[in-house]
Order: C-alpha cells, then sequence, then structure tokens
C-alpha cells in the first residue's frame, strides 16, 4: 500500500496508545504479522502499527492535497513490487484517505521521536520498523535489528529511522 510504521513493545495496546502523539491512530497488527517483530525483539508483548488515515505516508512523505504529487513515486515503488493496476488504484485511494489537515514529515517525526524517548523510559528497548509495503502488512526485514541509543533519535529527530532496517531503540550507553 504505502509507507508504514511498525512498532513491537513490551507495554499493552493501551499503554503504547496512551503514550501516542494526538493524530496518531495505532492499530494491533493481524495475528500473521506480531510474530515476524516479536521474532527481532523476544521481549516484546505487543505489535502496532502507527497509522495516520490509513497508512504511515504522513510521517515520511510530504502530501500534496491539491495535485498528489507524491502519488507518482508511490506508484513507481509499487509497480517496481509487482502490483498490477487494479492493486494500485486500491492502493492510491487507501493512501488518499487521510486527515485532511496532516502536519508535515518533519513535525511528524520530531513528535514520534518524543515518543520513542518517553516509550523508552517506560517500557526499556523497543523495535521500530519504517518499511514500504504494497498491502500494509510486515514483510520481512531483508536485515537483523540493529541497535540504536536513544542520543542518536535525539540527534537527529527527522529521518533518524532508516527504512526497511529494524531498529531497537535502547537506553544510551553512558546512562
Amino acid at each position: 500500500m504505502c509507507h508504514f510504521l511498525f512498532v513491537a513493545s513490551r507495554l499493552t495496546l493501551s499503554e503504547v496508545r496512551s503514550m501516542a502523539p494526538h493524530g496518531i491512530t495505532i492499530d494491533l497488527l493481524p495475528p500473521a504479522d506480531g510474530p515476524r517483530l516479536r521474532a527481532l525483539l523476544p521481549e516484546a508483548q505487543t505489535a502496532v502499527r502507527f497509522l495516520s488515515g490509513k497508512c504511515s505516508c504522513d510521517f515520511f512523505v510530504q502530501r500534496d492535497p491539491a495535485a498528489h504529487r507524491e502519488e507518482s513515486e508511490l506508484r513507481r515503488r509499487w509497480r517496481k513490487l509487482g502490483m498490477n493496476r487494479q492493486a494500485i488504484l486500491t492502493a492510491t485511494d487507501r493512501h488518499r484517505r487521510s486527515p485532511v489537515r496532516s502536519r508535515a514529515p518533519d513535525v511528524w517525526q520530531r513528535e514520534i521521536a518524543a515518543f520513542v524517548a518517553e516509550h523508552l523510559r517506560n517500557a526499556g528497548p523497543t523495535l521500530y520498523l519504517h518499511q514500504f509495503s504494497g498491502d500494509g502488512h510486515v514483510h520481512q526485514p531483508a536485515d537483523d535489528a540493529v541497535e540504536f541509543a536513544l542520543e542518536q533519535v535525539r540527534q537527529n529527530p527527522v529521518g533518524w529511522l532508516p527504512e526497511g532496517t529494524p531498529v531497537i531503540v535502547v537506553r544510551d550507553r553512558a546512562a
């Protein structure tokens, strides 16, 4: 479908939701998807998807509500995934179902970075995965999870999370 932000946490769904920035919907992953994330962070009990509308694109790409310019890049990537025309039309329709007044990606990313810090304080190490997906499901990441100290997130709140690489955020080494 689009860009997605997946999170595996030691906390319950309601605890994760209680810390989420305003405007983010947090959905529990389908039963088949959760184990893929929890395999990378075995102590996690909850696997979720952070959404703005029906996808996480708002967190990573600037929307153009008038001309929909970002959609040409999404269509290119969907074709690269091998999606047929009907699937691309369906994905485009889902992508367009986002809040009318969305924040800029850098604003979202700063708010998510603040969530990462608060979540780490309450729950300990947590797995984050930014993945482009044709169907909104977690696909087996190509890489093993890498560790980032919270300081790395704080130093680069915009762009700290690489696409396709699972990241486990841990406390700073000196802490």
